[in-house]
């Protein structure tokens, strides 16, 4: 009969880990991965991608073996690990989307006229480029409010975050979002009329 996880307290799980014995690494995975699998597939509802993230835990896990110092148990360790591989992984799918709803963006641009064009090419830019460099969880709470219409609470729910973060994310955003934007719009404004 192979030994357990519960056999060995987390200590010695986590020596044996240092001292690269693999078993110990074979051991933990099967006492967590299930809860960290529906950690993930809460977040994403895609088994193959939730399967990948726990996966890429597990992995990293095992590269920082050497080095692992944890002040929290491991359990809490790895699901915070897996929660940031999953909103990593969930902002992956969200700039994917967006990309594809670019097409639409497009269409609407073919309708406009050079200038009306050039301005609404550099703002969709703009906006598309400060989305991107918005905090990780910032972005993807506004991706998932901007794109997928979720609700604060729906939101709260996938994320593991209570209402008041979703709302503060959004605030920062929709904060930073508009700054940036109307940094940019006086710019825009003297590239079109040196463009005359």
């Amino acid at each position: 009969m192979q030994p357990t996880a519960r056999q060995f307290s987390e200590a010695d799980l986590l020596t044996k880990l240092k001292d690269n014995q693999e078993e110990a690494l074979i051991m933990i995975y099967n006492q967590y991965w299930d809860r960290l699998y529906f950690a993930s597939y809460n977040l994403l509802e895609n088994t193959e991608e939730a399967e990948e993230c726990v996966q890429n835990v597990f992995v990293s896990l095992w590269k920082r073996r050497a080095t692992l110092d944890l002040n929290h148990s491991l359990l809490t360790y790895l699901s915070v690990a897996v929660k940031y591989q999953s909103i990593n992984c969930l902002a992956r799918i969200n700039r994917r989307k967006a990309l594809s709803s670019a097409d639409i963006s497009a269409d609407y641009i073919n309708t406009l006229n050079p200038e009306q064009e050039f301005i609404a090419k550099e703002l969709f830019q703009k906006l598309s480029q400060s989305i991107n460099n918005l905090p990780t969880q910032c972005r993807v709470v506004y991706k998932m409010r901007a794109e997928e219409g979720l609700t604060v609470r729906s939101i709260s729910e996938q994320l593991g975050i209570s209402d008041n973060t979703v709302k503060m994310h959004l605030k920062n955003a929709n904060k930073k979002l508009r700054k940036d934007l109307l940094i940019a719009i006086p710019v825009l404004i003297s590239l079109l009329l040196q463009q005359k």
